[in-house]
């Protein structure tokens, strides 16, 4: 102990005494000039150090106290390190160095300087790097604030680098950048950093993550910024100034931070936080600008964050910055803030798609830094919109209370997306727009919806609240505008715009603004559904309430409310609505100027169907005006209205109203005021122009016009109208005009050019009661009192019925005005010509003259009068007195109307003309048709004159004649010239200059010779014969050739004994020569005559020349042969035309297999036999045979060297067939060429394609099977031939065919193999089999007990062929043997039919039911063997098996041919179609007719058909919001087959019925359409614009072209067996006669006839023929009916009672394994 206690004592002298040496070191000691590495632990003081590299290594520690320390390289602190009260000094030797901390470093009253050799990167420049795990330390000595000699200080070495900007790019980093960690530029994780007391220059970044970090009480200047990722840190007391222009000032990623009492000041990016539950209290944002990088914001919170609190601090002079910017941030609450001059050139706070964030209690004074006069309107103090369009936009929920806002630009704005806010209780004074929404940005936003303004105060603005809009886009809904006060307003005080629906405006009080409250819609007719009440508004210079659209839209506004509101407007309508539909106004009271230069309406209301305007108050010049919409059915209702006007009371203009139980009273006060009787008076109570009123219940009072309607239907009804100068005016209008009380008034009722009806109308009171002019009245059941004249008529209609008349003076006067016109017949008119008019009692009523045109004045004349209590007076008829050419004419006239008089003098004569008949007639009789053109009825004869062969010859007078046909006598050669004068009764005589007809006469014959032939009969081989003739006349119109053809080609035939056929007949002009072309091998006979211009015909009783023609023309013809046999032996007939014809037969065989080379053998044959006989065909192989022939020309037609010529029309899928079946293999070829230019030259080779559905552009098709070649199409491609509209036949085919190729088969085909039986219980038996190949028919056989003989014993129970719908393909099969007998022995097998009858059965097997039985049962002796399957199987099954099996043997029991033989005819085969295309339409998706294709000649008319398509809403307008086919449409007898593309349909007018094929074709078609022309997207109606329609429609119509309706009735008619009936009566005695027609191509067998008949009306006697009767089932046995056969029975009944009955044959019968049915009804009368 004693060792121990000196050897402490030791140790602590020494180290008392290292600290108090004026310098040293301990541990590692420096060496200047050298790399510094620290392993041991080392303390340096008072020391000056200047070395390189420095490490100090894990787990010791270096301490520096008073210190001048430079190091040149890099240094490396893995161990605690403590540097106090020194000066440390660090320079880079490479690029890379650093100072890299993996420990604690702490910095303590010292000044740290970092160089750096390059500017800034992230990589190499100098750095102070913090390491995962490290802590930095940097504070004062004394942890005091308030002293400072002692502050820590670090700093870049920036001397001698120029400007500020290139200071700043060599500034150094404290913490490495690392991309990893809390997103890009964050600090390494885990480094953490004390700052305390401590200044801090030119340092580019600050990093740091670790948990304990703060900083307090230290300046940062020109920094780029400090980046913290942390939570709970603290950052306090600290100045910032004059930060980087590229960074953030203080970027934090973290929650539950304190940022508290901070002086920001001339920084580039402020604060910026991502974390919530921070605290930013008392800091200074002052003097920020927007310096082109960095950040845009004094004070930042990210997408996320939430919870933050924002109070109590000021910022200030902000220019383009915001003040807050937060990004989709929610629930933060900003409160008590200062913001002054805080957004200079931008927005204060931007809040994006953040939720739930409080703004109370702040103060904004020029946000936008200027006054509001002088910035951008829209600078807003508080933004509210979306974050990232369209990913991250939807925002809302706000509250923002209790803040002021002065002098600002625009106060608060939300964007699109940004719903369901509050803004309540907010102060604003001096500002342009106050508060409001904006539909922004574009493309397909939605405007704010949801969104309270609530109780604010708005003072001084230009827009105080407005719903704005900047782009189109969805409707906002569901705002409301409440309890605000709104003062002295320069623009509107409340604005909806475009694109707002759901709103209401409530309980505002709006004074001293231009326009009150303003609904416009100039975007698209979004606005709707807005309440409008209890407002009150003062003082508003324009319109008060103001709703309606841009002029000339096409929308509407919908559904607006204005109730209860007081409005006092001083130059403009209280309440203003256009483009309004079923708008409300009502209950409100309205104070409009009533000037006298006035003419403001209280209403105001235009293009506003099913509004109802109702109980409102108004005080106004125009009461209420509305116009413009004239629809019946859409009403303007105007109701209990209380109106005081001084113009008008209520004016409908153009549209359609209903004014019911209104008091319109006129209230002129001003010195322009209408007098009536000294008082003054308004203008009009109710006007409508050029529109429909219905008035009812009105009362109206104190208007110069109390009711007037201009070009308008009115009905007015119970009204009262009093005092007026005149009560109602009609002016062009028509209507009714009933019930109505009209007292004190000049003229009751004014009409002008109207039809009315009036009854049960009170007239009292009155000058005059009734004024008509021009008008048509009915009068009934009305009472005039107290008035002087009660009707005054003048050029009018009416009629009076039941009128209570007490008039004082005259009860009605009618008057009509009456003019005279004079004039002959054109028209002239005859001057100062004199006449008179009297009346019926002869008094002279005018005495006049006509002016110089002819013409009258016009005079108003008494037609009927009665005086009061006097009797009716009528004028008419009027006689008017005239002289024609000194003959007195009195006419008398009824004057019932205003008219116009004409009396006629008769001047002119009547008019005649000759009908010019032919030129040149070849007779000397020429008739003359004279048709008189014009009379008067005084028509007196016909002057015919004539002129012979000479031009100037005078004319001579034939005579003169009444009937209009002459006969004139010519003679031959002569030319004659006619005319016709016609006289009227007063010598008016027909004047002419030239003639009108005429004709010459030639009567000559003419004649023609044939030249260049000495006989009349000769042979030709040649196909055309040359003839020439000679004419002996000048004037041959042209020559007749005349061809007559016998077929007869027998040379020593005599011509004249036989019957001859004219198959030609050729008219030839201006030649004397002709090339005939023969057609037909046979005699052509020709006679050429002559034919004059006269009509002059040659006639001759021989024929010039007879020609025996016979061409080079295979003859030949073979019986068709299938293309498979399965005999060995085969009979084919050959056909000739000429007997003189000699031919050689050729015949070549191969294996089916193969495709070996072809030997042809000459095959012997008797050309007179018409039969060949083939004996001895081998199996499995392949027959070629053809004909070649020579005709008596000694012209040779052999197949195997082919030539034949096409023309091409251009078009798709065009098909040819040709002569013979070719052949093709190496030594005979098929080769195709084209003339496509057609010079004449064949220079295209084609190429044979062997796919059909898809060939090369070079490529042809050739369907050897059906002798036809096909060329490209619209979807397989291919090579398409040029039109050949030359027709040389510009497609050439060289190839080897033959007449016959077909295959045999004899041999059985192969039999069923692997028959199996197995069984899963005992009342199913599983026959398991397969088929070894594809087959014509496969036969499940069954039978019971035994073995049969033979193999008709056999029962078929299941067929498999393509006619049961299950073919018989290679495979393995399984038949189900249901319900088995218990107690049998089944025996089965499978038989194999081919096409051909060859048959194949397998071997058998069998079951023993008693054995599956038991092997089921559970036991013996229980109860299951008491009631096993024998027990509880129906009987009926034994029944019907026994049936069945006698069934079969009837069906099978054939019927006596012999007499049936007689009855069966072959049925003529008839030209069949599936379907016929007739019409194709391409229409456009609204049902415009883009391009009609038909093949028919009468055709539905397009536009009817078009329209009938379009009418079915459902099936085409539907189909476009659907997937899939349009269907079909059945229309009379056709059927519409629709395809849809993806803007237009094509419809297929379709004959009969088409599968899904034709569907596809008509897709592609359409597709095709449609991809040629994309304009169809937006097609303009233009239908020249649309291209290349009818080369994609012609194809499926040609597809048809040669179809026709018969052929396609032809194949319905043959899908079925027909039986038809029909009978004869002989008194008691019936004949039904029964029909039966077998139109399949396959014979039905088992035929039975049963008829079905009132036994006690008829009963069967007998039938003819005798067959076989089957008492079981009522049938008579028929047996087989082949194919394309028919037969015939009588059958004959007795009539047993009188009375109408029916008789029903029904007909069983097999085919291909299948029964069928079908019957004939027959009523008997």
């Amino acid at each position: 102990m004693k060792r121990l206690l000196i050897l402490s004592l030791i140790a602590c002298a020494i180290v008392f005494g290292s600290s108090n040496a004026s310098a040293g070191s301990n541990g590692d000691a420096p060496q200047n000039g050298q790399n510094w590495i620290i392993n041991q632990d080392t303390h340096v003081w008072d020391e000056t150090v200047s070395v390189k590299d420095i490490v100090v290594n894990f787990g010791k520690t270096l301490k520096l106290e008073n210190v001048s320390l430079s190091s040149q390289g890099f240094i490396e602190i893995r161990g605690e390190t403590r540097w106090i009260n020194t000066t440390i000094y660090h320079t880079q030797d490479t690029h890379g160095d650093n100072i890299s901390l993996y420990s604690t470093l702490e910095i303590i009253n010292s000044e740290l300087t970092l160089n750096s050799l390059q500017q800034n990167s992230e990589k190499t420049a100098n750095c102070l790097d913090l390491n995962e795990g490290s802590i930095l330390i940097v504070r004062d000595y004394d942890l005091d604030s308030t002293t400072t000699n002692d502050r820590s200080m670090i700093s870049s070495d920036v001397t001698g680098k120029g400007n500020f900007t290139e200071k700043l790019n060599y500034t150094v980093q404290i913490g490495r950048l690392k991309t990893d960690g809390y997103g890009s530029g964050g600090g390494v994780s885990n480094t953490k950093v004390i700052v305390e007391n401590s200044d801090f220059e030119y340092i580019k970044a600050l990093r740091f993550t670790g948990e304990g970090s703060y900083i307090s009480n230290s300046t940062f200047n020109f920094i780029g910024g400090i980046n913290v990722a942390l939570d709970n840190f603290v950052f306090v007391n600290n100045t910032i100034q004059n930060s980087y222009t590229f960074n953030i000032d203080v970027l934090l990623h973290g929650d539950n931070g304190i940022l508290n009492k901070n002086n920001l000041i001339n920084g580039s990016g402020g604060i910026w936080i991502s974390g919530s539950f921070n605290e930013i209290d008392e800091n200074k944002f002052v003097d920020y600008y927007y310096k082109g990088v960095g950040g845009d914001s004094a004070f930042s919170l990210s997408s996320g964050s939430t919870n933050n609190t924002i109070t109590n601090n000021l910022f200030k002079n902000l220019t383009d910055f915001h003040a807050l910017y937060l990004a989709s941030s929610d629930d933060n609450t900003i409160s008590n803030n200062e913001f002054i001059e805080a957004g200079i050139g931008w927005h204060t706070i931007i809040d994006r798609s953040g939720y739930r964030n409080n703004y109370n209690n702040n103060s904004f004074t020029r946000c936008s830094g200027e006054n509001q006069e002088g910035g951008p309107w829209y600078q807003t103090c508080i933004m509210f919109f979306f974050w990232s369009y369209p990913d991250d936009y939807y925002g809302g929920e706000h509250i923002i209370e209790n803040n002021t806002f002065y002098d600002f630009s625009s106060g608060i704005r939300f964007l699109s997306y940004q719903n369901n806010n509050t803004v309540r209780n907010n102060n604003f004074d001096y500002g342009f727009h106050g508060i409001g929404l904006w539909n922004w940005p574009d493309g397909g936003n939605i405007a704010p919806s949801g969104n309270l303004f609530y109780n604010n105060t708005i003072n001084n603005t230009v827009y105080a609240i407005a719903l704005d809009w900047h782009y189109m886009g969805f409707p906002g809904k569901d705002n409301h505008i409440i309890s605000n006060n709104i003062t002295n307003t320069e623009g509107r005080a409340i604005t909806i715009w475009s694109v707002y629906q759901n709103f209401t405006i409530e309980d505002n009080y709006i004074d001293n603004s231009t326009v009150g409250i303003w609904i416009f819609d100039d975007g698209y007719g979004d606005i709707a559904n807005g309440i409008i009440s209890n407002n009150v508004l003062e003082n508003i210079k324009y319109n008060g309430i103001a709703a309606y659209t841009e002029w000339g839209s096409a929308f509407t506004i919908d559904n607006i409310h204005v109730t209860n509101n007081f409005v006092h407007s001083i130059e403009g309508a209280g309440i203003m609505f256009r483009d309004v539909e079923e708008g409300y106004i009502a209950n409100n009271t309205i104070n409009t100027n009533v000037s006298q230069d006035s003419q403001l309406s209280g209403i105001y209301a235009y293009y506003i169907p099913k509004t109802i305007i109702k109980n409102n108050t108004l005080n106004s010049a125009v009461g209420i005006e509305v116009g413009g919409f004239e629809d019946s059915t859409f009403p303007i209702v105007i109701e209990e209205n209380t109106l005081h006007v001084n113009n008008y009371g209520i004016l409908s203009n153009r549209t359609y109203s209903r004014i019911i139980n209104n008091n319109v009273t006129g209230l002129c006060i001003h010195d322009r005021c209408n007098l009536l009787y000294l008082q003054k008076v308004a203008n009009t109570g109710i006007f409508s122009q050029e529109g429909e009123i219905e008035v009812s219940g009105n009362k109206i009072t104190n208007f110069k016009e109390g009711i007037t309607a201009v070009l308008a239907d009115f009905d007015l009804d119970n009204n009262v109208v009093d005092f007026s100068e005149i009560a109602i005016i009609a002016n062009n209008s028509e209507g009714e005009i009933s019930n109505n009380i009209m007292t004190n008034s000049t003229k009751t009722i004014s009409s002008y050019k109207s039809d009315i009806n009036i009854w049960g109308n009170t007239f009292r009171d009155f000058e005059k009661a009734v004024y008509l002019f021009n008008s048509t009245i009915t009068l009934d059941n009305n009472f005039f009192s107290e008035g002087d004249f009660c009707l005054d008529a003048i050029d009018s209609d009416f009629t009076m019925q039941s009128n209570d008349l007490d008039c004082r003076e005259m009860d009605y006067l009618v008057r009509y005005n009456l003019r005279i016109n004079i004039a002959d017949e054109q028209g002239t008119g005859s001057r100062e010509h004199n006449f008179e008019i009297k009346n019926s009692f002869g008094d002279e009523i005018v005495d006049s003259q006509t002016d110089r045109y002819g013409f009258s004045d016009y005079f108003l004349i008494d037609v009927i009068s009665k005086v009061a209590d006097e009797n009716e007076i009528n004028y008419n008829p009027l006689k008017i007195i005239y002289y024609n050419n000194n003959i007195l004419v009195e006419k008398y006239v009824y004057l019932s109307y205003n008219h116009t008089y004409l009396a006629i003098i008769d001047t002119t004569s009547p008019q005649s003309e000759i009908i010019a008949g032919d030129e040149l007639i070849k007779t000397d009789l020429i008739e003359l048709e004279i048709v008189l053109l014009k009379e008067n009825n005084d028509f007196k004869e016909y002057v015919i004159e004539y002129i012979v062969n000479e031009e100037f010859a005078e004319w001579e007078i034939y005579g003169t004649f009444n009937e209009s046909i002459v006969i004139f006598h010519g003679e031959d050669g002569k030319e004659y010239r006619f005319r016709s004068l016609a006289r009227d009764i007063y010598g008016n005589t027909e004047i002419k200059n030239n003639y009108e007809y005429q004709v010459k006469i030639d009567t000559s014959i003419p004649e023609t010779q044939l030249l260049s032939f000495e006989g009349d009969y000769y042979y030709i081989g040649n196909t055309n014969i040359e003839l020439s003739w000679y004419n002996n006349a000048q004037d041959i119109a042209y020559n007749k050739l005349l061809v007559e053809y016998s077929n007869f080609t027998n040379i020593n035939g005599n011509p004249d004994s036989v019957t001859w056929l004219e198959v030609d007949s050729i008219n030839i002009y201006s030649e004397n020569e002709y090339l005939y072309e023969f057609d037909e091998i046979g005699h052509y006979a020709f006679t050429i005559i002559a034919i004059d211009y006269a009509g002059n015909i040659e006639t001759k009783d021989e024929y010039d020349i007879i020609m025996n023609y016979a061409s080079k023309v295979d003859t030949i013809s073979f019986s068709e042969v299938d293309s498979k046999w399965g005999y060995n032996n085969l009979d084919i007939f050959i056909e000739t035309s000429d007997l003189n014809l000699d031919y050689e037969l050729y015949i070549a065989i191969q294996s089916v297999e193969g495709n070996n080379l072809l030997t042809w053998y000459r095959l012997p044959h008797n050309i007179s036999d018409s039969k060949l006989k083939l004996n001895d065909l081998q199996d499995n192989t392949r027959y070629f045979i053809y004909a070649k022939s020579r005709d008596l020309a000694g012209n040779i037609e052999n197949p195997l060297d082919s030539l034949e010529y096409f023309s091409s029309n251009g078009q798709y899928d065009q098909s040819f067939e040709l002569k013979y079946t070719p052949v093709t293999n190496e030594v005979h070829t098929f080769n195709v060429t084209i003339d496509n230019d057609l010079d004449g030259t064949y220079e295209k080779e084609l190429v044979r394609g062997f796919n059909s559905k898809k060939l090369l552009v070079d490529e042809y098709y050739l369907d050897i099977a059906n002798k036809t070649i096909r060329f490209g199409g619209t979807s397989n491609g291919g090579f398409i031939p040029t039109e050949d509209i030359n027709n040389i036949q510009n497609i050439k085919i060289e190839y080897s065919g033959v007449h016959l190729i077909f295959e045999v088969y004899t041999e059985d085909p192969l039999k069923a193999t692997d028959v199996s039986i197995s069984h899963t219980n005992s009342t199913e038996l599983i026959l398991g089999f397969i088929i070894p190949e594809d087959s014509t028919t496969c036969k499940v056989q069954m039978v019971a007990d035994e073995l049969p003989a033979t193999d008709d014993g056999w029962f078929t129970q299941q067929i498999l062929s393509a006619q049961t719908g299950i073919p018989c393909n290679k495979g393995y099969y399984e038949w189900y043997h249901k319900n088995p007998n218990p107690e049998r022995l089944y025996f089965y097998r499978i038989t194999i039919e081919d096409e051909f009858g060859h048959e194949s059965a397998s071997n058998n097997e069998s079951v023993r039911m008693e054995d599956v039985v038991k092997l089921y049962s559970s036991s013996e002796g229980t109860a299951n063997d008491q009631y096993g399957m024998k027990e509880i199987l129906p009987v009926t099954i034994g029944v019907s098996l026994l049936f069945l099996l006698f069934g079969g043997v009837l069906l099978y029991r054939g019927r006596n041919s012999e007499e049936l033989d007689e009855n069966v005819s072959v049925i003529e085969s008839k030209p069949v179609a599936k379907y016929k295309v007739e019409e194709l339409y391409l229409i456009y998706k609204d049902g415009r007719l883009l391009r009609n294709v038909s093949a028919v000649e009468v055709k539905t008319d397009t536009d009817i058909m078009s329209g009938m398509l379009t009418a079915i809403n459902d099936f085409v307008q539907d189909s476009f919001q659907t997937e899939g086919d349009l269907g079909s449409i059945d229309y009379g007898n056709n059927k519409i087959i629709l395809q849809r593309g993806n803007h237009s349909y094509l419809a297929a007018v379709i004959y009969g019925e088409i599968d899904n094929m034709f569907k596809g074709k008509l897709i592609n078609a359409v597709r095709t359409v449609e991809t040629i022309n994309p304009n169809l997207a937006n097609w303009d109606g233009d239908s020249a614009s649309i291209k290349q329609v009818t080369p994609y429609l012609d194809p499926i119509i040609n597809e048809t072209i040669t179809s026709t309706r018969e052929m396609v009735d032809n194949y319905f008619t043959e899908k079925e067996i027909v039986i038809t009936t029909s009978y004869e009566k002989f008194g008691t005695n019936v004949d039904l006669n029964i029909h039966i027609s077998n139109y399949s191509s396959e014979t039905i067998s088992a035929c039975k006839i049963s008829p079905e008949f009132n036994s006690s009306i008829l009963s069967l006697t007998g039938i003819e023929p005798d067959i076989f009767y089957s008492f079981s089932d009522n049938s008579f046995i028929v047996g087989d009916l082949s194919s394309y056969n028919e037969i015939q029975f009588k059958l004959r009944m007795q009539v047993k009672s009188a009375g109408a009955t029916v008789v029903e044959i029904k007909m069983k019968y097999e085919q291909k394994g299948r029964e069928g049915l079908t019957s004939s009804r027959l009523d008997l009368a």
